[in-house]
């Protein structure tokens, strides 16, 4: 078994593990599992509360103590890390022994009658030096941490025959929980972060434990490991694991936080503690972890940096050992009442209602047993709460939650505390105050020739001393001849503290802090003429514990300088320096007894105040069993030992914003202590202090400064600068968590400055008080990954979105609360977006509104300004903005506020059958442009990335499932060229005009008729220039400055000097892209060699039409539908029957009498006994859309469209004599999205005839209907894994054809490649897809209209989406590497053996380029270059390691056409092929320049030449 503690080593950084542990005896790993509940322990569900005790950070002696308070406190479990820096901190050198004994703590919590939650690491953060990892790991060749490396992950492997026969006892005990530990840095690693943890993540299912794993934080943990949250409020912010067969847990619950020097500690009290356990435990939770339950102390150098020596002392046992009341009291009551109510809280039925405005109750109920338990929440912060429930009135304390044991009595309540309050008592018993009891010794500073490490520039420090110290001296030597009066010392440090000697002399210290690790030092000094010696000793104050990169960090020195003058100065940086790491007495060991007498050791005496001194003395230990402690309120900064043992890192010097030391007393163990008999010997040494700065010294205090957004009539002004900003929308639910680092940086790389979307309440609050942050709704992480690219933050917050999103972003659900009108002066409703089309319409109470919803934003202070757009009345205290195609002429309301474009419509929304809009590169160019030149500073694409509408979040209704908006960048994450690179290159034309443009008043100058130039120049002669022709048919030429200009007609042309043109928006100089979709056919995910699609082997199950099951009721007349389904799904059956006499003529004749339906929308397939009725009648459709009519269709089906939702259905039908069936099945398209009262428009049924009877048409419409909310395989959970059992399906090798409500499922492999992936569909009819349980989203392969359509689309003049007209994407994260599981429901029958998948490709690039275009090179503008004349240039790209294959087309000359269909004209040199050929073939970028050497410009005289290539 002696590979145990190396397997469990090799669990990454992720890996945690539970031994379950009993008094009797052990229960093995393979007796823990869990369902959807909770873990399951020998069979039972389990209600478990755990507490983190990390073993180093305590002693042997201490810990039996610690496990049995928290035993005494409820718990049932001790959590701990496994700290591999400490069990391994030389490579092959293995300590377990003293704190680091695991075994010896695993027994003490088995001998105690706990469970062991052991998290192995190896990464373990936890404010513990370089998170757990060892440091020799950093010398590794090649190594990254934490990624896809390979040397990472061999060195990992290697290590697996470690034995030891302790460990080996403990064997069989495990039941593993896998923890990426923080796996925020996950994105910084791009494609190799997710990689690994999926290499991680296999490793560690593959150990085979028989146990569950978990991911903390890791809301895309793949099964079977269970994903859970860190974190203070799990109850609100947890999402929920990722799968409903998944328990819900709480693995670290932060009692209190770790506290930094120069920070204060931060306090959390028991009632907030208590709340936020019983709403976890009320919201399904069943397993909490307190982190820390004991902090303990960062003995020696075990903290990281800049963490204090005390860990969490504010947890319920503290530092000490000591029980912290009313913490420790408070949950110890909280823990008993929910215990004994657990079997209810985990057998019964959970329910949850509203209360009130602020209070809600949670019910667990086991009928079959008569038990109940209610949780009664109330979330006013300020006032009591009275509350009926179940007959009986119940009061609450402000924010609080009462437990009903029976529901009906309070056992417990989080806000009232019984416990009192303990206060912890520090007597004196010893005062060190006698210098004759004291001794020293002053360390060595060395000078340059003293060192034998010698280098020519500044050595990073962490590389040099490789953590056996935190001191590292850099030395050097220099003769000083020059005057020099008052020279400074300035020494610029990435961390943490420096000390500075001139000549042996100290002359001060410098130092940064946990927020801010850099800083300057500057010092005043005195040289002596001729030779000088510096010596500067940095310190590290624990190695850092997270991030990403963490081997690449930098500390230590980056400048030293010597400044006498402003032009005199000595710059050492690049100099002969001299190292030495650590302090003599360190290298010498003087703190350990047998080390003592090799140095020589002095009496203090009168003289205390000396830096680098060693300080000693022996002392009787304190009487009693109490905590001892050391306080070093009188030291500077150092360290301290106590026979031989490191009681960690003092800094009493650093003080904290209120001035105070951030920690003065030190725990001491009394197991550190020896008895009387041996203190009494006088060679012992006892205490040892170091202390590196007088205790006098004043530390300097660095605070990071807050961002501070703040604006004026120009802009907004960030950190006291005005910025111009350039945005783009990018909706995190819209793609996934594995496409955000590419699309922020894709972006960015476009010239963006700013991220901007929506919050979309319904995807974060489904039902009410279920609240979801997973997943692609993981907000904080999307927000994180922008600010890791550097980037700034819009957001969005509606709630109201409009957005195309379903319901306007709004749950369906608060349609439903009593009294709610959505955007009006409405008691339950007040929310706001994009209000200013609609106010009038809801009156005096849409004023009302309006102003009401900025008081309460502005009421939030939260530091940043607030916008309203398109609000035309708009408060003072809010900006009001742009939304429109153009907003130059727009102008705020109010003149002190800037000019913003929220939302610039790069292209447009498409629906179902609808248009597909265009909008060309060169409009958004002149749109953009104008904003600016007319006095924009914010500018905002809506959309810069569209995306996809996944699921069934698309609204309209009609919307599509694509949200691709024609955006920049496309729906599946590649740039759209050549709009992308257009852009682009304007964000950086207007850029370079920034500070001007920001800082002056612009000159309107009229050059003509539609002719105008706005100038921006100040009084030091700097001039920026836009030059517009609006005239949207003619071509223009100006003069301008005594130059002339030729301007295309609707184009801006952007001089940042007055003088040269860098861009034109109708000239469009970036290449353009052919992207194709290439067809993949599904394949078999077995090991056949013949994977063709006739092995595909396709399993179907076919859905009743009409009612399955039970009926959900019975009801006289048509219902509304969305009020019905309250959007739970997009399907409704509407069914009746009706009896056909024998005399119909229609039976006789064999004709056919006409079903006549009416609706409000979306869409219906009427069946009539059980079959979907077919069209008899050749050329008649009967598909009816709103205003006009579809192809001839088969089927009996009938729908509206995007932009008249009502439709009406005539359709013949085939009757029986006797008793016919009639199916309705209506269907919802998505829900509105925006307008007044929008929350009132219905849909379904309203109106249903039958023609053609002897009597005439009978109506039905009054008959009575019986109805079923939604399709039986979306109640059996056909779309997820967990419900393919649910049904029996039919097996078939050709699935079965035109065939409606049927699913059909398939196995496949995912396709080749790494390019994003489409489904096509268009041989399918209309249904829903998933892969693999996710949603991929509606489909209907609706034809759009033919006729308005144009070839291309003239830039010329203002655009609307119907100015210019002209497959399904399935993230490449949502496959695994086989067994893929792809399921279709098909409503009214198609051919799935035509399904495809499809990759999206760049498979050609090219460009068309006139020699009048800019070809200044917009990165390496220099401001007066001079020259107007530059050289036209096609650049050509192609995407990563591809190149170009061959040349299809080129022509210098007046080629014509558009990108992949360029035609050469009546002007064409014929050696273009061969030009381009030999400038690009087979590279992967090429620049072609227009020039004479190149091509025979010898023809065409009257026209610029262009050059087309592709």
């Amino acid at each position: 078994m002696e590979l145990w503690w190396w397997q469990l080593r090799r669990a990454f950084v992720v890996a945690a593990v539970v031994l379950v542990i009993t008094q009797e005896g052990c229960v093995r790993g393979e007796d823990v599992t869990y369902d959807g509940r909770s873990l399951i322990i020998d069979g039972e569900r389990r209600l478990l509360f755990s507490g983190s005790i990390h073993y180093p950070r305590s002693t042997p002696e201490m810990w039996g103590s610690l496990i049995g308070k928290a035993k005494e406190g409820g718990l049932d479990v001790i959590q701990t890390y496994v700290f591999w820096n400490r069990h391994e901190p030389q490579p092959g050198q293995y300590d377990f022994s003293g704190r680091n004994d695991l075994v010896k703590f695993i027994k003490e919590i088995q001998a105690q009658g706990l469970y062991a939650c052991l998290r192995i690491g190896p990464f373990i953060e936890s404010e513990w030096t370089y998170g757990g990892l060892p440091f020799w790991l950093h010398d590794v060749p090649g190594i990254v941490y934490r990624s896809d490396n390979e040397p990472f992950k061999a060195f990992l492997y290697a290590k697996l025959h470690y034995k030891n026969s302790e460990l080996d006892e403990v064997r069989g005990f495990i039941c593993i929980r896998r923890r990426p530990n923080h796996i925020v840095a996950e994105a910084a690693f791009h494609e190799k972060g997710p990689s690994y943890v999926r290499w991680a993540a296999k490793m560690a299912v593959d150990l085979q434990t028989g146990a569950p794993w978990v991911m903390c934080k890791q809301t895309d943990a793949p099964d079977p490991v269970i994903n859970t949250c860190n974190g203070m409020k799990c109850g609100q912010t947890f999402g929920g694991p990722n799968s409903p067969n998944k328990p819900t847990m709480w693995t670290e619950n932060w009692t209190s936080f770790y506290q930094v020097y120069g920070g204060e500690p931060y306090i959390r009290s028991a009632e907030d503690i208590a709340f936020h356990v019983a709403l976890f435990i009320a919201r399904n939770g069943s397993y909490i972890n307190y982190y820390m339950y004991h902090g303990g102390t960062n003995f020696g150098r075990t903290g990281s940096a800049y963490v204090i020596t005390s860990y969490y002392d504010q947890a319920p046992l503290d530092e000490y050992g000591l029980l912290r009341q009313p913490k420790w009291g408070h949950l110890k009551e909280l823990h008993a009442a929910i215990k004994s109510c657990s079997t209810t809280l985990l057998n019964g039925t959970p329910t949850n209602f509203s209360l009130g405005q602020l209070q809600a109750a949670y019910v667990f109920s086991e009928e079959s047993a008569g038990r109940c338990v209610a949780f009664l929440i109330n979330n006013d912060e300020k006032s009591n709460a009275t509350v009926q429930f179940r007959n009986a009135s119940h009061e609450l304390l402000p924010k609080s939650i009462a437990i009903l044991s029976d529901c009906e009595k309070e056992i417990f309540n989080t806000a009232r505390v019984n416990t009192k309050q303990n206060k912890r008592i520090i007597r004196s018993t010893k005062i060190f105050d006698a210098m004759d009891k004291w001794q020293k010794f002053t360390d060595v500073i060395p000078n340059f020739e003293n060192t034998s490490l010698q280098s020519d520039t500044l050595l990073e420090h962490m590389n040099v001393t490789k953590d056996v110290s935190d001191y590292l001296w850099y030395t050097l030597s220099f003769q000083h001849n020059i005057s020099c009066a008052e020279p400074v010392l300035v020494v610029e440090s990435l961390g943490h503290v420096t000390h500075a000697f001139i000549n042996n002399m100290y002359i001060g210290n410098g130092h940064g802090s946990h927020d801010t690790k850099q800083f300057v030092m500057e010092k005043p000094i005195g040289l002596n003429n001729g030779t000088n010696n510096i010596s500067l000793l940095s310190v590290m104050v624990g190695l850092p514990d997270s991030g990403a990169f963490l081997e690449r960090r930098f500390a230590g020195l980056r400048r030293v300088e010597i400044q006498c003058s402003k032009k005199e100065l000595y710059n050492f940086t690049n100099y002969d320096w001299g190292y030495q790491v650590g302090l003599l007495g360190e290298k010498m060991q003087i703190y350990k007894e047998e080390n003592i007498d090799n140095v020589e050791w002095s009496d203090v005496g009168g003289s205390s105040n000396q830096p680098l001194t060693w300080y000693k003395t022996v002392f009787e230990p304190p009487v009693g069993n109490d905590a001892v402690i050391l306080n070093l309120s009188s030291m500077g900064k150092g360290e301290a030992w106590v026979n031989d043992q490191s009681i960690g890192r003092y800094w009493v010097s650093f003080l904290t914003s209120k001035g105070k030391p951030s920690q003065t007393m030190y725990h001491v163990p009394r197991s550190f202590l020896k008895n009387s008999e041996n203190l009494l010997m006088k060679l012992l040494p006892p205490l040892l202090l170091l202390s590196l700065l007088p205790c006098w010294a004043i530390a300097l205090l660095a605070t990071a400064a807050a961002r501070n957004v703040s604006y004026d009539s120009r802009s907004l002004i960030i950190d006291g600068q005005r910025k111009l900003l350039i945005s783009a929308a990018i909706h995190y639910p819209r793609s996934v968590p594995e496409m955000w680092p590419k699309l922020v940086q894709t972006a960015k790389e476009g010239g963006v400055d700013v991220i901007e979307t929506y919050v979309f309440w319904n995807g974060h609050e489904p039902s009410p008080g279920n609240y979801y942050f997973g997943g692609r709704y993981d907000l904080v992480k999307f927000v994180k990954i922008v600010e890791q690219a550097g980037m700034h933050l819009i957001l969005r917050i509606g709630p109201f979105v409009a957005a195309e999103w379903y319901f306007g972003g709004i749950p369906v659900w608060l349609h439903y609360v009593p009294g709610t009108v959505f955007r009006t002066e409405n008691k339950p409703f007040k929310v706001e977006n994009e209000y200013g089309y609609y106010e009038k319409d809801y009156g005096e109470g849409g004023k009302q509104y309006a102003m009401w919803a900025a008081s309460m934003a502005v009421s939030q202070n939260i530091g940043v300004p607030w916008i309203m757009c398109q609000q035309f009345d708009a408060p003072e205290s809010v900006i009001n903005t742009c939304n429109s195609f153009y907003c130059d002429q727009f102008t705020p309301i109010y003149q002190n506020k800037p000019k913003i474009w929220t939302e610039n419509w790069p292209g447009w929304f498409k629906t179902f059958g609808g248009w597909n809009p265009h909008r060309p590169a060169e409009d958004i160019a002149f749109s953009v442009a104008r904003f600016f030149q007319k006095g924009g500073s914010v500018h905002n694409y809506y959309m810069y990335h569209g995306g996809t509408n996944f699921g069934r979040t698309s609204g309209g209704p009609f919307i599509t499932t694509s949200y691709d908006y024609e955006a920049p960048i496309d729906e599946y994450g590649l740039p759209r060229l050549p709009k992308w690179g257009h852009l682009k290159q304007l964000h950086r034309a207007i850029k370079l005009c920034e500070h001007i443009m920001l800082n002056s008043q612009p000159t309107n100058v009229s050059l003509g008729p539609s002719l105008e130039a706005d100038v921006f120049t100040n009084s030091s002669g700097a001039c920026a220039a836009f030059i517009a022709n609006m005239d949207d048919k003619n071509d223009k030429t100006v003069e301008f400055r005594n130059m002339s200009y030729h301007l295309p007609a609707w184009s801006v042309s952007i001089l940042p000097d007055c003088k040269n043109v860098v861009f034109n928006t109708a000239k469009v100089g970036s290449q353009s892209s052919v992207v194709e979709m290439l067809p993949e056919s599904l394949q078999l995910s077995v090991g056949s060699a013949d994977k063709s699609l006739k092995d595909l082997k396709w399993d179907v199950f076919v859905e009743k039409a009409g009612i399955w099951g039970e009926a959900d009721f019975v009801k006289s007349g048509l219902v509304d539908h969305i009020n019905t389904t309250k959007f739970t799904t997009d399907y409704l059956w509407y069914t009746t029957s009706i009896l056909v006499g024998e005399n119909e003529e229609f039976l006789k004749k064999g004709s056919s009498p006409v079903l006549l339906i009416e609706s409000k929308g979306h869409a219906v397939h009427a069946f009539v006994n059980q079959e979907l009725q077919v069209n008899k009648l050749l050329g008649l459709p009967p598909l009816a859309v709103g205003s006009g009519l579809d192809a001839p269709a088969i089927n009996a089906s009938a729908a509206g469209n995007g932009t008249h939702f009502p439709f009406k259905l005539k359709t013949p039908i085939s009757l029986k004599e006797g008793k016919n069936d009639i199916a309705l099945l209506s269907m919802t398209v998505g829900l509105q999205n925006a307008g007044s009262f929008y929350e009132w428009v219905g849909a379904g049924l309203t109106s249903v005839k039958i023609q053609g009877f002897n009597n005439g048409t009978i109506d039905l419409s009054a008959y009575n209907w019986t109805y079923k909310i939604g399709l039986e395989g979306e109640h059996q959970g056909l779309d997820k894994e967990e419900g393919f059992g649910n049904v029996t399906w039919v097996s078939a090798s050709e699935p079965p054809k035109e065939q409606p409500l049927t699913w059909y499922k398939v196995i496949v492999d995912p396709p080749s490649g790494d390019d994003p992936v489409g489904l096509d569909m268009v041989h399918m009819g209309k249904g829903l897809a998933w892969l693999n349980g996710e949603e991929i989203g509606r489909y209907w392969p609706r034809k759009g209209p033919l006729h308005g359509c144009v070839k291309e689309c003239n830039y010329r003049g203002k655009f609307d989406p119907d100015k210019c007209n002209t497959g399904y994407h399935v993230p490449r994260s949502w496959f695994k590497q086989s067994g893929n599981v792809l399921v279709i429901f098909e409503e009214k029958g198609g051919d799935p053996s035509k399904i495809e998948f499809s990759r999206r490709k760049i498979t050609g690039v090219c460009a068309l380029v006139a020699e009048n275009y800019p070809s200044i090179d917009l990165e390496s503008w220099n401001e007066g270059s001079g020259s107007n004349e530059t050289i036209a240039t096609v650049h050509l790209g192609c995407p990563e390691d591809t190149h170009i294959s061959s040349v299809k087309f080129a022509s210098f000359g007046n080629p014509t056409g558009a990108c992949g269909s360029y035609t050469q004209g009546n002007c064409h040199d014929p050696n273009s092929i061969s030009v381009v050929e030999k400038v690009c073939l087979n590279k992967s970028q090429c620049d072609i320049e227009l020039t004479e050497e190149n091509f025979n410009k010898g023809s065409c005289l009257s026209e610029p030449k262009k050059l087309a290539a592709s």
